[in-house]
């Protein structure tokens, strides 16, 4: 995606009261006029206006929760326009180098045994081919190992606390035969959370009430710092026992590494429910904002939110269609599929949006979203019926793209 679209999303902010309100953004309600006065201890002529100047208007009051989300999406925003994707790609020119991340070490017994843990693999995105995720040799191992895949796969996006718009998005596709239980799956953040949840077998109504017990404790009790113990909490309840199993080879889920540079990793297998729970933990570990720390170890990799390499990485099926929960239009990304800008006209603002990402809507905002996604899907649907596109053909890892 494009880093500075990201940024420039979020910079102006413009306050709404409606989720059905369509606002024109002009220079006179973006720019508030200003009056500049100057004093000196001289009289001034009698002709000029002494009247003091207006109060400056008052500036929306923020959040800690959401000046800590934007302050993350700045950072993030402005460290891939410095490297200009060279943080990512490592390399130069674009080249993926060579990975002997263990070929140094002494003792094949040591390289054997560490061997799984090691990186196996690239996956470049066919739409910003510059950006590459890595993968171990175990994920790879565990895609490999699925008997049948149906395609196209289903990407979500990060999206915070919007969730319930990609489950709505989930409802539909599994509703109407888009998404079985051998379509691949994968996502960063809030999308890695719904991809788990799909692959659980349970129901996105039960999951939507679910995310309003979620919302209302965080109302009630504060969001920055403790989301992440909140989130861990409904995810043990809500998850089946065998979660992981039913996830492994099946959901990609993205994490960033932070050493020694921003490079994003795809996991795919999981060895317990609380190593897929810690997995999708980390997805979506905005530092300061889930809990106080900078950062979470996962699998002895220091890790940061998947969405800041991985927006909406690619699955193993042979096609994957991309699901957003903003407005893609606004964002400058390409080759999405589902996403606002299937019904563009009365839709919240991207201030509303980002806002309700990162503090919990009201629970009939949370269900409006929710029926946006599942409304959304049904536009995409028209132009892509389910006879002409799902296939059973079992083909791994060609990562296209279906718009």
């Amino acid at each position: 995606m494009a880093a500075s679209s990201l940024s420039s999303l979020f910079t102006h902010p413009h306050r709404h009261t409606n989720i059905a309100t369509v606002t024109t953004f002009t220079a006179s309600n973006i720019l508030p006029p200003r009056t500049l006065s100057f004093s000196t201890k001289a009289t001034p002529p009698q002709h000029e206006n002494t009247t003091p100047p207006p109060p400056a208007p008052q500036q929306e009051k923020k959040s800690f929760a959401v000046a800590t989300g934007e302050l993350f999406v700045g950072i993030a925003s402005r460290i891939l326009i410095r490297g200009g994707g060279k943080l990512i790609n490592g390399g130069e020119g674009g080249e993926v180098p060579a990975v002997e991340m263990f070929a140094e070490e002494e003792g094949e017994w040591w390289w054997r045994g560490r061997r799984k843990e090691r990186i196996a693999t690239v996956v470049k995105d066919p739409v910003q081919p510059e950006v590459v995720w890595e993968q171990r040799v175990k994920d790879v191992e565990a895609e490999q190992r699925r008997k049948a895949v149906t395609s196209p796969g289903f990407s979500f996006s990060a999206a915070g606390l919007l969730f319930p718009y990609h489950l709505g998005v989930a409802n539909f596709l599994i509703e109407k035969g888009y998404i079985k239980e051998t379509t691949p799956l994968a996502g960063s953040s809030a999308g890695a959370i719904v991809c788990a949840v799909i692959a659980s077998g349970a129901s996105m109504l039960e999951a939507l009430e679910a995310t309003k017990a979620l919302a209302k404790d965080c109302r009630l009790r504060g969001t920055a710092f403790r989301l992440g113990a909140v989130l861990r909490d409904i995810l043990e309840k809500f998850l089946p026992d065998d979660a992981h199993i039913r996830s492994s080879g099946r959901v990609r889920v993205a994490v960033t590494q932070i050493l020694w540079r921003p490079r994003g990793l795809l996991v795919d297998e999981y060895d317990s429910k609380e190593d897929l729970i810690n997995a999708v933990f980390t997805s979506s570990f905005i530092p300061g904002y889930l809990a106080p720390r900078p950062a979470t170890m996962f699998r002895n990799r220091l890790c940061i939110d998947g969405g800041l390499t991985l927006f909406m990485p690619p699955t193993s099926a042979a096609q994957t269609v991309r699901v957003c929960a903003f407005p893609v239009s606004r964002l400058g990304l390409q080759g999405i599929g589902i996403s606002p800008d299937c019904n563009p006209e009365n839709r919240a603002s991207p201030r509303e949006l980002f806002n309700w990402a990162l503090e919990p809507a009201e629970d009939d905002i949370l269900d409006e979203l929710f029926e946006l996604g599942y409304l959304d899907a049904a536009v995409w649907a028209k132009d892509n019926p389910v006879e002409k596109i799902v296939q059973d053909d079992g083909t791994y890892a060609d990562n296209g793209v279906v718009q």
